[in-house]
């Protein structure tokens, strides 16, 4: 078989290179087409169901909404795992399903459960479920607030609820959008108990009026002869000096009005989470993507976006991106790419200075753009994407999927050398077809056995699995490619650009023949004459190595090193909103303080509709730094941080 693809490549050398330029063409369009993320999706299919229940303590949250949800949930097909989160007017629960569901399908298996739920929920509890997101699926965090602090807080909300939030979810791939902070703007009517004793009007009246002031109601509709006339009560407003006008009753025809029992104001909604951009009061928006998505790509949207939202915004208010998970990505796939770039350099210059014949060296360094670009169509065709794991093992490859090709060329220039200086040389084809023939064993087996050391990584399951299969299917598939194409590619540019002169003598280069003569005289002399030394000698380096491992370090993944950090500061339970709040504030003024620190968002509590459910003493601070060749290290700065 082997032998047959080898002849059958020689003669179609034409099929053969223009498949070879189209893979090549074909495999570098679909590395840029290819979904860029961070790191493989690490989430297990998860529907996320969340429950307001305004009003509620987080005991009877538990007992009124989450236990019936968990009870209805229980028989849904494919649970592995039901976790829950009950808290002041919110339930969280959490349905995991086994690694290869199908979210949508699960997610149906879950609406169907819901609607039974409902009718054993209290009056006002719609559960729903939250869009499809994964552990790294948010990619921005972006702040706003007013630089001159003319714009309140809560307007700022509004900007962002009503104007940034739709203009970003309209961007295909961003499943979720949230605002934190600021405040969400409503009309409030604030009764006063004195003025509603003295006119005798009680809070039902006062609760009755202002529904019926805030609300549009129909009356059909009328029909003349040529047309057809809806009706519609139209009291739906925010004038507070219209909603201050509706009457609660009359007292001996006397009109009591709204305005004279209660103030009408603007406020905002009782608030479980609060956020504040460089020290300012603000909104934190955090922006998940769909998986599947490229984040860089999204990420350039979001941006583009905001940049034409900033233009029309209120004077004074800023759009300030806080976090950008592109930023690591940019980081990581930047510095895989100059491991592989600086490892393709120093593989054309070894091979160079060992073979010295730059036609060789160029046709072994075509293995790699070959092998990468046929492994990138198989990330297409399985749905891999890139991430730092893949090109990891692409990194780890690059060394290995020259070694199939040096060794074909090696040995066909080796025998094309000796047909050179023959008496009777034979056909240039045929030469290479028994020379590249004689190796195809020893590349095989070469290859199977890098193939076999990576195999059990294909068989871990669970996190592992989801984060080191693509090591070893990146690895794999680039060896596989790298051996096909030393059968095939390499034979056919051998009799191209291979044509020793006959008649000459060729010899080794002066590299080799220095390194086998210090061979021949060294260790291969010592090795022949005293084995058991150098046995001897084998031994003890391999029990030295293996005392030095109980004394490595061990972590499941490396430290990385992202220039922003998370600080999570926590008040005693049951500290207020209002009291955490002057702590945060010091707290931004002597992050700010320090010379690195550029951008600081400060969230305090939760968001409304979100799932991170932490109470109002807890405050996390998103600080972006930079560290720079003049000035301290990161870990200087986390220090003084």
């Amino acid at each position: 078989m082997l032998n047959w693809l080898i002849r059958f490549s020689l003669g179609h050398r034409g099929l053969i290179l223009a498949g070879a330029l189209i893979v090549l063409v074909l495999g570098i369009q679909t590395a840029r087409e290819l979904p860029v993320e961070v790191l493989p999706d690490l989430t297990k299919p998860t529907v996320t169901i969340l429950t307001e229940a305004p009003g509620l303590a987080p005991e009877e949250v538990e007992t009124l909404v989450t236990v019936p949800l968990e009870s209805s949930l229980m028989g849904v097909s494919g649970v592995t795992r039901l976790r829950s989160t009950s808290d002041v007017s919110l339930s969280l629960v959490f349905v995991e399903f086994d690694w290869g569901t199908d979210i949508y399908r699960a997610r149906q298996f879950v609406q169907e459960k819901l609607q039974s739920a409902r009718e054993n929920l209290p009056k006002g509890a719609l559960p729903y479920m939250t869009p499809v997101a994964s552990l790294m699926g948010e990619i921005m965090l972006v702040g706003i607030h007013s630089k001159d602090g003319l714009t309140e807080p809560r307007d700022l909300r509004t900007l962002a609820d009503w104007t940034v939030r739709r203009r970003l979810q309209s961007i295909p791939g961003i499943a979720e959008v949230l605002s934190m902070g600021g405040g969400v703007k409503q009309v409030q009517i604030q009764p006063d108990p004195n003025k509603m004793r003295s006119l005798e009007v009680s809070f039902a009246e006062v609760r009755e009026a202002a529904r019926n002031a805030a609300r549009n109601t129909t009356g059909g509709f009328l029909t003349s002869a040529p047309q057809e006339i809806m009706v519609r009560n139209l009291a739906m407003t925010t004038d507070l000096h219209a909603l201050g006008m509706t009457i609660v009753k009359h007292v001996q025809d006397r009109p009591i009005r709204i305005s004279d029992v209660a103030d009408v104001v603007w406020g905002v909604e009782p608030m479980r989470g609060d956020a504040a951009v460089n020290g300012s009061p603000g909104v934190i928006m955090s922006i998940t993507k769909t998986p599947g998505f490229d984040t860089l790509a999204l990420t350039a949207s979001v941006e583009a976006a905001l940049a034409d939202l900033e233009r029309t915004a209120p004077e004074g208010v800023e759009l300030v991106p806080l976090f950008r998970q592109a930023d690591f990505i940019e980081h990581a796939i930047g510095n895989l790419e100059e491991a592989i770039r600086d490892g393709a350099i120093m593989v054309t210059i070894v091979l160079f200075l060992f073979l010295f014949n730059i036609r060789t060296t160029l046709i072994t360094l075509t293995a790699i753009p070959l092998s990468f670009a046929i492994t990138f169509l198989v990330f297409r065709y399985f749905g891999v994407s890139v991430n730092a794991m893949t090109l990891g093992g692409l990194a780890v490859a690059i060394g290995m999927v020259v070694d199939d090709a040096i060794v074909d060329v090696e040995n066909v220039y080796r025998r094309l050398r000796e047909n050179a200086m023959s008496a009777q040389p034979k056909p240039r084809l045929e030469v290479i077809a028994n020379a590249s023939a004689e190796v195809r064993n020893s590349i095989l087996y070469a290859t199977l056995f890098i193939v076999l050391v990576f195999m059990p990584l294909l068989g871990l399951s669970g996190v592992s699995g989801r984060l080191f299969t693509p090591i070893a299917i990146a690895t794999i598939v680039s060896m596989s490619a790298s051996f096909l194409v030393s059968l095939t590619v390499i034979p056919v540019l051998c009799s191209f650009l291979l044509n020793p002169k006959p008649g000459s003598e060729h010899k080794d280069g002066f590299i080799i023949r220095s390194m086998k003569w210090i061979l021949k005289n060294t260790w291969l002399k010592l090795a022949l004459k005293q084995p058991i030394i150098v046995m001897t000698i084998g031994a003890a380096l391999l029990a030295g190595a293996l005392t030095l491992y109980p004394m490595m370090g061990k972590d499941f993944l490396p430290a990385f090193n992202e220039e922003t950090a998370l600080v999570a500061l926590t008040a005693a339970p049951g500290t207020s909103l209002k009291q955490v709040n002057e702590i945060s504030d010091v707290a931004d003024r002597l992050l700010l303080a320090i010379p690195e620190v550029r951008k600081v968002g400060r969230r305090v509590g939760r968001a409304e509709r979100g799932d991170h459910v932490v109470p109002v003493s807890t405050v996390e601070f998103d600080i972006d730094f930079e560290t720079g060749s003049k000035g301290r290290t990161r870990a200087e700065v986390l220090e003084n941080i």
